[in-house]
């Protein structure tokens, strides 16, 4: 098969590297004074109350105050980090050359406890099937395994073929869920010991996967699409969001809005469960890569390449 990188990463990786490289107006920022303004954010999530936020070239910035100040913290690896996931306080972050970082305490310190640059093969998602039990999945079918909250990890096969697994996902009844290129839909019943291949629902990319309350689920991912099942991936109804770009991110708020954040400046909204979505007005970012809920109900913060907004599910950006 073709062994090109799959979109998400490629996306990703033009921007990160379109941005190190581009002119700027006057000296060069020091990297002692990077911050979250400047960096390209690919994926943020809660560790208690506190926000997490990684991305490009290793950066990890964490917030005490909702957003209202944050500070960089290191992160132990200089290489791209794509996504974060947290049980608790236990916090695992994955990136390119397969690194994986662990932090104990809720992310203000990371230890880096993996990596294999020598395969090529980026580290896209990450989620914990317990406290102990955590799975990392990538490019070419990469499935990394730990049963001791992330210090060890052990290398899965779990299905034939190469294609890049970029999203996963723990259902609320506990089913496990991948998606990843050309429509691959993959689901667990047994935490993650045995896979099954769903049939085909769509002939693009998965870029997310987002549970829904009620124990449906939605994936999305190229060209503004997104499907949704009621019956853990056994049948998929297409929803319609007309005009949106390629679709990176997801959160359900306190009050079970849906927000969808993507390229072009895309933000779409739901404010019936997932049932149904509309474009929200929302500057300062053309790329938003993650959202996470707010303390406020119907309520996320959004980030993406250097900026940070908040958003209402049914109206848009908030000041």
């Amino acid at each position: 098969m073709n062994k090109s990188i799959g979109l998400i990463f490629a996306v990703f990786v033009a921007l990160s590297v379109s941005y190190a490289f581009s002119a700027r107006k006057g000296p060069p920022m020091p990297a002692t004074e990077i911050t979250l303004n400047n960096a390209l954010l690919l994926d943020t999530q809660r560790a208690g109350q506190r926000l997490v936020a990684v991305g490009e070239r290793g950066y990890i910035f964490i917030s005490d105050d909702e957003g209202g100040a944050w500070r960089r913290v290191p992160s132990g690896v200089e290489t791209t980090l794509n996504a974060v996931a947290f049980a608790d306080l236990l916090g695992i972050a994955v990136g390119h050359d397969a690194a994986i970082v662990r932090s104990d305490d809720g992310g203000q310190t990371w230890k880096a406890v993996f990596s294999a640059p020598e395969q090529l093969r980026p580290l896209l998602d990450v989620a914990f099937v317990s406290p102990q039990h955590v799975l990392a999945i990538g490019a070419y079918g990469a499935v990394f395994e730990s049963i001791d909250g992330g210090l060890n990890w052990n290398e899965r096969q779990i299905v034939d073929g190469d294609r890049h697994f970029n999203a996963l996902a723990r259902l609320a009844d506990g089913t496990l869920m991948i998606a990843g290129e050309a429509g691959t839909l993959l689901r667990s019943n047994d935490g993650g010991a045995n896979w099954e291949v769903l049939p085909p629902a769509y002939a693009g990319s998965y870029f997310g996967i987002q549970p829904l309350a009620q124990g449906g689920v939605l994936v999305y991912g190229m060209r503004g699409t997104v499907l949704r099942s009621d019956d853990r991936g056994d049948s998929w109804q297409t929803l319609t969001s007309e005009g949106a770009g390629s679709l990176f991110g997801s959160t359900m708020t306190t009050d079970g809005s849906i927000v969808l954040v993507g390229q072009n400046g895309t933000v779409l909204g739901s404010r019936d469960g997932g049932t149904s979505f509309k474009r929200l007005p929302v500057q300062g970012s053309r790329l938003w890569t993650a959202a996470v809920p707010a303390p406020v109900a119907g309520e996320a913060m959004i980030f993406g390449e250097g900026a940070v907004a908040r958003v209402d599910a049914a109206s848009g950006e908030k000041q």
